[in-house]
């Protein structure tokens, strides 16, 4: 072989790796590419099957609030099973963008959003001991004696009878509040209040120990479930309302 067959094979030797390689890195830049347009567009296809559902944000509305309103309501979705949404917050607005819904979950859905969640357990006043609920009214009931900071956990289940129940579990100091207020108001009706709405006044049969509070006398098992389900995180700083189209 000559010298300059011998250096023309070298040569060749030589740049046909270094060919090879930047067409793998050609190719490779371009599949990430096109990867990433792909998944741009499912994206976008995906976001535009997202309904977005606005609400008014109505009370103390600063950046906080919003903040806290917008992870109270993540938690809210993600503990019902929702994915793929998204919470957005602006000035006094919120937008939650939600996958397509079954409507017994998209009722669901809405009253996570439209309530706050605000849990008092309050006594009635012996004056008022033999009103019926929708007789009762809030200046019928003593201060709050338990609120949701007493709470550690929430479920819905049943009680003895097989009737629909809210289990309540209170913490240290609620269990605590709880024993001291039945042992001292054995026969008196105690009220459940959310949102200064009371449902139900059921009659303390004797003290209640353990931090474990099992309260029946609902219409369902669905409404304990949604109880449960806006209990189960703190309430929210400010009142939401939903702006219709």
């Amino acid at each position: 072989m000559t010298n300059l067959a011998r250096w023309v094979f070298n040569l060749l030797f030589t740049l046909i790796p270094v060919i090879l390689l930047g067409v793998f890195f050609v190719s490779i830049s371009v599949f990430l590419r096109d990867l990433n347009e792909y998944r741009n567009r499912q994206t976008q296809a995906a976001e535009a099957r997202l309904e977005a559902l606005q609400l008014r944000a109505i009370g103390n509305v600063n950046a906080q609030t919003l903040e806290q309103t917008r992870k109270i309501l993540t938690q809210r979705l993600q503990n019902i099973g929702v994915r793929g949404f998204r919470i957005e917050v602006q000035d006094s607005r919120v937008t939650v963008r939600l996958p397509e819904l079954e409507a017994a979950q998209r009722n669901r859905v809405n009253a996570l959003l439209t309530q706050r969640g605000n849990l008092a357990l309050q006594l009635v006043k012996t004056s008022a001991s033999n009103r019926s609920i929708g007789q009762l009214q809030l200046t019928d009931l003593e201060p709050p004696l338990l609120t949701n900071r007493d709470l550690d956990r929430v479920q819905a289940s049943q009680g003895e009878s097989g009737r629909p129940a809210l289990t309540l579990r209170l913490n240290r100091e609620g269990a605590a509040k709880f024993a001291r207020l039945t042992a001292a108001n054995v026969g008196r009706r105690v009220a459940i209040v959310v949102d200064g709405r009371i449902l139900i006044a059921p009659t303390i049969r004797g003290p209640i120990t353990g931090g474990m509070v099992s309260i029946q006398g609902f219409s369902s098992q669905q409404v304990v479930e949604r109880l449960a389900d806006l209990l189960q995180t703190e309430p929210l700083p400010l009142r939401l309302e939903l702006v219709k189209p």
